[in-house]
């Protein structure tokens, strides 16, 4: 029952990331002046999975900071 729900939530997590990336890949292209198209499958998948790293480191420090203001304000 929890293994099902924990796998549920990490697939929705993933998704999101995988989407966010997405969009990410395509802005960077964009002002880069490059279609999606000129790029390769493999190319495009390198430039999703960096974008996919950056969201996630983001999401880390996201967290941490949070978890880091919640004990800081506890002791006041």
């Amino acid at each position: 029952m929890i293994t099902k729900t924990k796998d549920k939530l990490l697939s929705k997590y993933r998704m999101r990331i995988r989407e966010g990336a997405i969009t990410n890949a395509k802005k960077q292209l964009a002002q880069r002046g490059i279609t999606p198209g000129e790029l390769g499958p493999d190319e495009l998948e390198i430039l999703v999975h960096d974008e996919e790293v950056k969201l996630r480191g983001k999401l880390k420090n996201y967290s941490l900071a949070a978890l880091i203001t919640a004990l800081t304000l506890g002791h006041f």
